[in-house]
């Protein structure tokens, strides 16, 4: 699954209120340093003593049931209430999960997986091989409208099953026993086991989702089998989590509760965290990352993220229903400006959707080593050749989902650039995030937001974005030749012979730019020194199972 990522939303009233603690701090500090955000011993003592954690996410999860969850939100808290055959470790790598073992055919088409007999559900029902056949056909099938039903597609059967072209059923997954489940592949897929960490490939509880409906995910209905249980929740507010005592590997779990608090504003965050309220911030603004390196030290977290920031353009209406146009957009951005100026290099600038991966070099295009006036006159040429010019310059606008100031100035220079270098005028609108997903979804937007987050080490999950059949290809990109080139490459078993279909895929988008690319994604976090356990790792990925609270970690 590809995960929606969402920049913080500037709520007006919480931003306020994180203004006026930080001006309060100013004002005891003599207006003179910044906030250090340091607690005293007795807090921390409280806070370790309490096993409580206290997590930020940057927005409240669109919903909680793995077959819908679409955003990184969602698969943080996802995360923590339920498990699946294998787990992601504290620094990213696979390990066993409910499944014990597991084994592969000689071709690679055929997998099977032992459950450990102490998998458990949170009403202390056993998890069996049935439980992920029936959690596997829910997502597939249309009737339950999954946003992420494509990332299935290494499962024999998958897509002509959301495609309405075979019943569930026909799904490439059957229980052998209650602890053996059987998955059968389209074809060998080398990044097969990374995609069971994902909340799209969990379990769920047949007889609960069945009597409850779509209510099942609310608190006192919820039945997990991850290693927290789902105490309580607010509308777009808090949600409490309790240790699951009939979790298979409760006594590793060394937190007691974790409370997670949606807060959209970054500044906000920030504040929080340094008022003591919170132990984690998801993200911090670009702009304060020196003065908080200076006062927090070590406490600041940065790292390589599994993400791209661009923009989506609706190749089925005009004006972007032209390549040239389309492709002036993109040359037209300086990219090594937005990141070294604006976003103080904590970001690289992207050239191309893909982000550099383990074993695979996305390709760079050729226009990426022209200098600045050169590839500058080539985005106004083909300005012209799709017939704009001074006077008759395009006019559009930008859709974004209401966002952090960081990112309001990102799209500012964004539009900026447009004038300056095509005479293009680009009015950036803003909306709410579950508006903006809506109205692409339903291909109202021209120009918009469309940032991504990889679920596993392989180009195919950006890469997979343009297909003609995946739900969020909001674009409308309709390419046959890119579908061939795809489906060749999936069913590619040599991992250098894929990589070089995967360039010419990447070719095919940077000719047709349905996409307009501008970095790569750092994770940042605030995070308490007491806070133990913690691993820096590429999905950004932190599961409350794997952390704990101490002044020092364990040798």
């Amino acid at each position: 699954m590809g995960r929606r990522v969402m920049p913080p939303r500037i709520a007006m009233p919480v931003r306020i209120v994180a203004v006026a603690l930080l001006a309060l701090w100013f004002a005891a500090c003599g207006n003179e340093q910044r906030p250090s955000g340091a607690l005293p011993a007795s807090a921390i003592a409280e806070r370790i003593a309490s096993g409580h954690l206290r997590r930020h996410v940057s927005s409240s999860p669109a919903t909680l049931d793995p077959a819908l969850i679409q955003d990184v939100m969602g698969m943080a808290v996802g995360s923590d209430l339920f498990e699946g055959l294998l787990r992601q470790g504290p620094a990213g790598q696979l390990l066993p999960g409910m499944a014990e073992r597991w084994e592969v055919s000689a071709d690679g088409m055929t997998w099977r997986f032992h459950l450990r007999e102490q998998a458990r559900w949170s009403n202390g029902d056993a998890v069996t091989a049935e439980n992920f056949v029936f959690a596997w056909r829910r997502v597939v099938d249309p009737a339950t409208a999954s946003p992420i039903a494509q990332q299935m597609a290494p499962v024999a059967g998958a897509l002509d099953i959301a495609a309405g072209r075979q019943p569930p059923e026909s799904l490439g997954v059957r229980a052998v026993d209650a602890r053996t489940l059987e998955v059968r592949l389209e074809s060998p897929t080398p990044y097969f086991l990374s995609l069971l960490i994902n909340t799209f490939m969990m379990p769920v509880h047949p007889p609960t989702v069945q009597r409850e409906g779509r209510a099942w995910t609310q608190p006192g209905k919820m039945v997990g089998n991850g290693p927290f249980l789902l105490r309580a929740r607010e509308i777009n507010g808090r949600i409490d989590l309790a240790r699951n005592p009939d979790y298979w590997d409760a006594p590793a779990v060394r937190l007691q509760a974790v409370t997670w608090f949606p807060l959209t504003d970054s500044a906000a965050s920030t504040a929080r965290f340094l008022a003591g309220d919170l132990d984690e911030t998801e993200r911090f603004q670009v702009e304060d990352l020196e003065w908080l390196r200076a006062s927090l030290g070590d406490q600041v977290r940065t790292a390589p993220y599994n993400g791209t920031v661009m923009l989506g353009m609706n190749v089925r209406r005009a004006p972007f229903d032209n390549a040239a146009l389309r492709r002036a957009m993109v040359l037209a951005v300086d990219r090594t400006l937005l990141t070294d100026q604006l976003l103080k290099r904590l970001y690289t600038p992207a050239h191309g959707i893909v982000p550099p991966l383990p074993g695979y070099d996305p390709l760079r295009p050729q226009w990426a080593d022209l200098d600045d006036e050169a590839r500058r006159e080539l985005a106004r040429s083909l300005y012209a050749q799709a017939g704009y010019s001074s006077a008759r310059p395009l006019e559009v606008e930008l859709a974004v989902p209401i966002g952090s100031p960081e990112m309001r100035r990102v799209f500012e220079a964004l539009a900026a650039m447009w004038r300056m270098n095509l005479g293009a005028e680009v009015r950036v609108i803003t909306e709410e995030f579950r508006v903006h997903q809506q109205n692409r979804r339903i291909g109202k937007l021209q120009f918009f937001w469309n940032g991504w987050i990889g679920d596993y080490p392989e180009a195919t999950t950006f890469l997979a974005l343009a297909l003609k059949s995946n739900p969020q290809n909001y674009m409308g990109f309709d390419d046959p030749e890119y579908e061939r080139v795809m489906a060749e490459a999936v069913r590619e078993t040599d991992e250098a012979a894929r990589n070089l279909l995967y360039n010419q895929a990447e070719r095919l988008l940077d000719e047709q730019a349905p996409f307009l690319p501008i970095y790569f994604y750092q994770s940042r976090h605030l995070l308490r020194s007491y806070v133990q356990g913690w691993r820096d790792n590429a999905n950004d990925l932190h599961p409350s199972r794997d952390l704990y609270l101490a002044l020092a970690p364990e040798p």
